[in-house]
This record gives structure tokens, sequence and C-alpha cells, in this order.
């Protein structure tokens, strides 16, 4: 089947349960595409203000460039293997895990992630009531249905999305700096945290930039397994980490450090209000930056869900879109999306330890090269386990510290000394199984 043939068609077939073939891989720039447009969106500006608002100019953008540099050694490990396999990440887990062992890690993933679409259609209609004044209900449930339509289409709809998502972001994230130094403070560089703001440590802040994407991140594949080769499946990666995440935080960081937001510490770098305001232009590239801004995340977090649940139950992607996608909008004109956030970011910091030890087993060690026969693999749940468990200690006795890179470095060290020490144990098992043929 020619390159061609395959593009004209609006909906393509979406692979849920086998290897992307190769006459449906993507060129680098769709891939990449898909992935810088996704951070670059208006809450990594948040982030970015409140990690500078806590820390200063210069503090603040060393730990986001640190925890973006932290993903994309995690991100990129894992989208090279997907473009050297094809496979989405449920097929990548099911390696690791086992063959049904694999439905807890792909499960947990797939409900967070759906978790946070919710979260995010909620936060549509509320941006729509603060910013412009407009019904919070009706804004909740356009915003639903355009997410769920544009995931529905698959990943050349989240291929456009990230086209349009980055320039609009750079656009009016520039005219907000321009305008920040016009009426605020020019000399950033020697911006400091106030007194009652410092209450974030370096650790911590790196721990926030990854947490934010440490859920999509893990299912990377997801998205890069659609690049023609690993190479170009981490170079796609790259785009997003550090590249489009540094600059969308950076953005926040700056806009803060010109002293224009009142309260940087807890509204970061949110510059929606500066642009509220500034005529009818402005006004209406705000407020379609709203849509196209959160619809990049709830579309990219929709699709990964369907996709996972899909692997598991043997339905289409496009089925359960909207099935999840209807789920999600109920919970987030109920209102019950304000209660997720806590502990979506709670459920993050357990995620980590779960790419790392995926990429111990296939890259490092290079133990499941084949799918197996396995119902289950004890040693990954361990190391899983034992590396969750010391991330959230980490986070509940000494939060300054960052949680995340104790949860990765963590999974590393168990995972591979426990491959070590019940080496003997599988070489035998192999050597009586082959005496007994």
């Amino acid at each position: 089947m020619s390159t061609n043939n395959v593009d004209s068609k609006l909906l393509d077939p979406e692979f849920e349960t086998t290897p992307v073939p190769k006459e449906y891989r993507k060129p680098l720039a769709s891939v990449a595409a898909v992935w810088f447009g996704f951070p670059m969106v208006l809450t990594s500006a948040v982030i970015g203000g409140v990690i500078t608002a806590m820390l200063g100019f210069k503090v603040g953008v060393t730990a986001i460039l640190a925890g973006n540099l932290l993903l994309c050694l995690v991100v990129g490990a894992l989208s090279y293997l997907a473009g050297k396999t094809g496979e989405n990440f449920a097929m990548t887990a099911q390696r690791t895990f086992g063959r049904y062992g694999y439905m807890v890690v792909s499960g947990l993933l797939s409900t967070v992630v759906v978790g946070w679409f919710a979260l995010m259609v909620g936060l549509t209609g509320d941006t729509m009531a603060r910013s412009f004044g407009a019904p919070m209900l009706l804004m909740t449930l356009i915003g639903g249905v355009l997410y769920v339509a544009a995931t529905f289409i698959g990943i050349k709809a989240l291929t456009i999305l990230g086209w349009i998502a980055a320039p609009l972001y750079l656009i009016l994230g520039i005219v907000s700096i321009i305008i920040s130094f016009k009426t605020g403070n020019t000399d950033i560089f020697n911006y400091e945290p106030t007194t009652s703001a410092g209450l974030l440590s370096f650790g911590a802040a790196v721990t926030m930039v990854f947490a934010t994407f440490a859920d999509s991140g893990t299912m990377t594949a997801d998205f890069t397994r659609w690049s023609k080769n690993g190479r170009e499946g981490l170079l796609a990666a790259i785009t997003a980490f550090p590249f489009g995440k540094f600059i969308a935080e950076v953005v926040g960081a700056i806009i803060v450090a010109t002293g224009v937001i009142q309260s940087p510490a807890t509204s970061g770098g949110d510059f929606m209000p500066i642009l509220s305001g500034q005529g009818p232009l402005l006004s209406f590239l705000a407020l379609i930056f709203v849509f196209i801004n959160l619809g990049v995340g709830c579309t990219h977090c929709l699709y990964n869900g369907a996709v996972g649940f899909s692997h598991m139950t043997g339905k289409s992607m496009r089925f359960l879109t909207i099935v999840l996608g209807i789920v999600g909008i109920i919970a987030a004109v109920s209102g019950i999306w304000n209660a997720f956030q806590s502990w979506l970011e709670l459920l993050g910091l357990i995620v980590p330890p779960i790419a790392t030890i995926i990429i111990i087993d296939q890259l490092i060690l290079r133990k499941n090269q084949s799918l197996g026969s396995e119902s289950w693999k004890p040693l990954p749940f361990v190391a899983w386990g034992m590396a969750a468990l010391v991330a959230l200690l980490v986070n509940f006795f000494a939060p300054q510290l960052s949680v995340v890179v104790f949860g990765i470095g963590s999974s590393a060290i168990f995972y591979y000394v426990g491959s070590l020490l019940i080496k003997p144990t599988i070489s035998q098992s192999v050597n009586k199984e082959s005496n007994v043929k």
C-alpha cells in the first residue's frame, strides 16, 4: 500500500493490538507535532511561573531545565523503543510485566490519564467563565464534545492540533511577555523570590516539572510507535522534552519575573489575564487559545486511555474514546473534577518507576525481546512496589528532595539487582526445559 493511499483516508486504523506496519509509519515532522505541541499549554506557563516565584529566575529556570532533561532521558528511551517495535504502551508493558500482569500497569495509567481528561474538560468551562464570563456548564459540554470528536479521528487529529497549538502558544506567549515588559520590571535575571514565596526546594521543583508528564510520558509509545524507526522516535520525544516544555515553562517564568502577576506563587505564569482587555483581536485569539490549548491535553490523555483500554478489552479505540469521553464529561460537569488533582498528582509519584523498569528490562538488560508466555512476572512488580514506597516516603518525610529522582533511581537499582539475583534460577529452568525436550 502506498503512503498516498494511506494518507488519503480520514480514519486510519489505530493498531490497538498489533505493531504499526511500516507503510503506516509517519514522517518525523508528523510524529514530532504530536509531542511538541502537547506540553506547550497554559499549565506549563503556570508551573514555570510558580517555580520562579518560589526560587527566583536563575535557580527556577535551572530547575525547569533539570526536570525537562530528566523527562528527555526517560521519555526519549521509551520513544526509541516504540519507534523500533511499532508497539503501543500496553504491548510494551506486556513484555516486561507479563501477558496478564501488564493489565495492572496499563489499567492504572489509562485510568489516571482519563482522570486528567476530566480535569481539563472541567478547567475549560472554568477558564471560559472566569476569563470571558461565559456559561460554565455550556462551555464544559462544548469543550468535552469537541475533544472527544477530535480524539475519535485518531493520531491524525493529534498531529493537526500540535501544529496549531504550538505556534499559537508562542505567539500569545511572546505578546504577553512584551506587554509584561512594558508594564513591569525588565531586569528579570535578578528576580528573587519574595519572603512569603520561598517554600519550594530545588528538588521539589524538579519533581513538579517531571510529574506533570509522568503519566503520558510513560505512555509515549502510543504516540511514537508511529515513527519510522527508533532514532526518529527519540528525536520526536526530544522536540517536547526538553525543548517544547522548557520553552513553555520559561514563558511563565519570564512573565512572573517582570512582577506583573499579583499572586505568582499560586497563579504562576498564567498569561490569560494579561491578554484580556487588550482589544477584540487578542480577546478572540485568547478565546480560541483556551479550547486549542486545553484541547491538546484532553485529546492526548483520552487517546492514551482509549488505546490502553482497547488493548485490554479488545474493543476498538474509537468506541472506547466515546465511552471514556462520556464518563469524563459527566465527571467534569458534576464538578467532582476539583477533587481529582491531588489524587492524580499523588499517583503520578508512583508512575516513574514503571517507565524505568521497562527501560532497564528491554533496553539495558534486553531480557524480554519477545512477548513470551508468562502470565505474571513477579520481579518488575516487586521492584515497582519497593520503588513506589521509596518515592512516597520521600514525598511525605523529605519533600525538599526530588521524589521523582529517588523513584527512578531506586527502581533501576531494585530491578537490576533483582535480575542478577534471579538470573541463575531462570537459567536452570531453561536448561531443565531443554532436557525435557
